[in-house]
């Protein structure tokens, strides 16, 4: 009988032994986690500051290729580095100026994107459905309203994910495909949800140019680009320096193109040790005022 209980005594001690052990392992890891994640809060941290100073110092009138924000930026820390890509938004067209304050169609914007699917191949319905999942009221405008498990949102993009959900746009015309024929280009390509609704011409793609006016083909959106990268633009009328852009284009296109950007949005990797972690900030500049408009780490 007393050897029963010591065996017993022994087979708690034992199971208690092993619990404590893998509590101890648990908290312990729990701790690394806790104290490595503080110092990546620390590291994005010191990354938003050197993007703040880099934009701060910027001269804010007129942004370009070439640039040192444009460049990709690398800086060494102990057991690791930051790797910062800084994009500025104005490059890109801006779904949500499709749809007035006062929830009309922006009939300048319709034709702009009407160029650009006609570009990108993509059919002309999905225009719009993306009108209707952002005008503010419930009534079709041509595009759908009623999804089977939703209703369109009837509220700004927030996200190019956010396209997804909306019927005609699927993985391949939001990224982009490879084919027989080449490289499809994917909406991410030329839209952005946080742009403040001006191109910079001094960024934009050639397929964004081309989109801005009906006279804007390829031949001449590639001469504006070859030009701009032997000299940025300082005006927009400096456009009339590139062969082939007449007065009439500068006239159209004036209200809805600049030569400086106001939003940024800033991809951080940073390598830590064995371990990758992934961040975004978006950033607004207005003058030497640069704000943080939301962080997210991964």
């Amino acid at each position: 009988m007393l050897l029963i209980i010591v065996f017993i005594l022994i087979g708690s001690i034992s199971a208690l032994v092993i619990s404590l052990s893998e509590d101890d392992f648990m908290f312990n890891e729990y701790i690394e986690r806790t104290v490595e994640y503080e110092q990546i809060y620390m590291m994005s941290d010191l990354a938003f500051e050197a993007v703040k100073e880099i934009l701060k110092n910027d001269n804010s009138k007129v942004d370009y290729y070439g640039e040192f924000w444009s460049q990709n930026i690398i800086i060494p820390i102990e057991n690791g580095k930051i790797n910062i890509q800084i994009v500025d938004q104005e490059r890109f067209l801006n779904p949500n100026y499709l749809v007035n304050l006062d929830d009309t169609v922006n009939q300048k914007y319709f034709s702009i994107f009407e160029r650009l699917f006609s570009y990108l191949n993509i059919d002309e319905r999905v225009l719009y459905n993306i009108i209707d999942w952002i005008d503010k009221n419930s009534q079709s405008d041509g595009g759908k309203e009623i999804y089977p498990d939703f209703v369109a949102k009837n509220s700004k993009i927030d996200t190019l994910e956010e396209l997804l959900l909306i019927e005609g746009i699927n993985d391949k015309i939001l990224y982009g495909n490879s084919s027989s024929s080449g490289l499809n280009l994917g909406l991410n390509s030329v839209l952005s949800p946080y742009s403040n609704g001006k191109v910079n011409i001094n960024t934009a793609s050639k397929w964004v140019l081309m989109s801005l006016d009906r006279d804007i083909d390829e031949a001449l959106a590639n001469e504006i680009v070859l030009y701009r990268k032997r000299k940025y633009f300082k005006d927009i009328k400096d456009l009339n320096l590139v062969e082939g852009v007449t007065g009439d284009i500068i006239h159209r296109i004036s209200g809805l193109v600049d030569v400086k950007s106001e939003n940024f949005l800033v991809n951080i990797d940073i390598t830590f040790g064995d371990r990758e972690y992934k961040m975004f900030l978006l950033l607004n500049r207005k003058g030497k005022n640069i704000r943080k408009i939301w962080q997210k780490v991964y």
